[in-house]
């Protein structure tokens, strides 16, 4: 075997040296950034979607007897699940009673936009389901005087019946009364804000006849 001269050995390594590598890494281009849109304020980013409205064809669910009673109040029961959802139903007997959040259904003293939507998908069942008496109770929690509190918890029940005959519930089927302070769903001492205390109830009695 022939032995390689130095100079020639030097001249291999230093090919070596200088020659390109086979393999190199060649980073990915950065994204193209998304275009800059203009700010169009919270309004135009929550778009309020309103509930749909049940419809039952301008009919009434039909003549109610001592027979049907059962029968006629399951079905307003079940439309009143379906349409108002996340609203506390209850069944006491052949009675339906809904239990509204006040802090939902009023900014300050007013029907807020999402109160008059419950309100009018209620209404739409009661226009339909039409013998029956729809009795309105304004509750308050224990802040302030007595006084104060009938009056703000009959003012909120007088705005509920008064939007629901706006809607077309006949308002001799209506009652509106403020209880204030009585009647308090979590018992608390004097002064104390308890959101469930702040409450419209509404119960739906079955007339026969």
């Amino acid at each position: 075997m022939k032995r390689l001269s130095i100079p020639a050995v030097l001249l291999v390594l230093a090919a070596c040296q200088s020659a390109p590598p086979r393999y190199s890494y060649q980073p990915p281009p950065p994204p193209p950034s998304a275009p800059m849109q203009p700010y169009k304020g919270p309004q135009a980013q929550q778009q309020r979607v309103r509930p749909p409205v049940p419809s039952y064809g301008g009919g009434s669910a039909g003549p109610l007897s001592a027979k049907n009673v059962g029968a006629y109040m399951d079905g307003l029961e079940r439309d009143l699940r379906h349409y108002l959802r996340g609203i506390p139903v209850a069944r006491p007997g052949d009675v339906v009673v809904l239990n509204l959040k006040s802090d939902d259904m009023f900014e300050r003293s007013s029907l807020s936009d999402d109160g008059r939507d419950l309100l009018r998908n209620l209404s739409a069942a009661l226009r339909h389901y039409d013998h029956t008496a729809v009795q309105v109770t304004g509750f308050t929690d224990t802040r302030g005087t007595p006084d104060k509190n009938l009056e703000a918890s009959q003012k909120r029940a007088d705005a509920v019946a008064a939007e629901l005959r706006a809607d077309g519930v006949d308002a001799h089927r209506l009652t509106a009364t403020g209880m204030g302070r009585s009647h308090l769903k979590v018992a608390t001492g004097d002064g104390v804000s308890e959101a469930r205390n702040r409450r419209i109830e509404i119960r739906i009695v079955p007339k026969p006849g």
